[in-house]
């Protein structure tokens, strides 16, 4: 795994993905696209404080939450979910 800590994108789209786990060491990643997946929660993203791009475009989040540290975030979508509340 240590050989992927340098990757800056990452598209995981389409694949069925039921919970984000197993990435927070990728620290260098800028760009992750997490659409048309089954997420119903957005966590184990704390770490990747370098994220500029992260799509979770058409999952089942209901809650916004668990971004407090992607600061870097200029482009964030996250149409098409079942959040009710964008505060």
């Amino acid at each position: 795994m240590e050989s992927f800590v340098r990757l800056e994108k990452l598209q995981l789209d389409n694949n069925i993905i039921e919970k984000i786990e197993n990435i927070s060491h990728l620290t260098n990643l800028k760009w992750l696209d997490l659409s048309f997946n089954n997420i119903k929660q957005i966590e184990g993203l704390d770490k990747l404080v370098n994220l500029t791009d992260l799509s979770l475009y058409n999952n089942k989040i209901m809650i916004l939450d668990g971004l407090q540290n992607c600061t870097k975030l200029n482009i964030f979508s996250v149409g098409n979910n079942l959040i009710k509340s964008f505060e």
